[in-house]
Order: C-alpha cells, then sequence, then structure tokens
C-alpha cells in the first residue's frame, strides 16, 4: 500500500546501543501489525533472533516478500522509504546494526 503522506517514523522499535561507529536497534513486529515508515540513512545488517519471514512494502506501493529464519542474517545497502508487515501468527523480532558512516 502506498505511504501517502504519512510522516516517516523510527527505523526500529528501540535503540539498545549507540556510539560513534553503530547504533544498535531492536525491532519487534507482532503479529498482524507494521512497523513505521521510515528511510535509512545509513547501510545496516539485521539478525533475526525471533519469528520468520516480513513482507516489506515501498512508499511507491509495491512490495517484497522478505524471507528469513532465526539466526538469519541479511546487509542492506539501499535506502529506500518501506515498513515492513508481520503476516505472520507469531512475533517477529530482529537486531539492527547501523553503521554510521
Amino acid at each position: 500500500m502506498p505511504r501517502g503522506n504519512e510522516p516517516l517514523g523510527d527505523i526500529a522499535t528501540e535503540v539498545l546501543f549507540e556510539n560513534d561507529k553503530v547504533r544498535v536497534w531492536n525491532l519487534v513486529v507482532e503479529p498482524g501489525e507494521a512497523s513505521d515508515w521510515h528511510m535509512h540513512g545509513n547501510d545496516y545488517v539485521t539478525v533475526v533472533v525471533e519469528g520468520s519471514g516480513l513482507v516489506v512494502e515501498y512508499d511507491d506501493g509495491t512490495s517484497t516478500d522478505s524471507p528469513s529464519e532465526v539466526g538469519t542474517w541479511r546487509f542492506h545497502d539501499e535506502h529506500k522509504i518501506h515498513r515492513v508487515v508481520n503476516n505472520r501468527d507469531v512475533r517477529y523480532k530482529n537486531v539492527l546494526i547501523e553503521i554510521k558512516s
């Protein structure tokens, strides 16, 4: 679904740690819920710690499945406005490590 005029929010649920080199976030998306629309300003790595798979929705109305399972990780270097949607019956949680420039 396109974003429309909805403002951008935080890239994840809470900041766990931050210094001059990295910012570590916790992302929790309950079943049937979505993250805020957001855009990453830095490259980042995600590590799945609970749940599996999300749908990534982009602000132009396109979407893609993002299959994953506990223990999988992914490096992200593309920066588009998006949000993630949990269409599963279980909570999804990842740790997101943002690499500061």
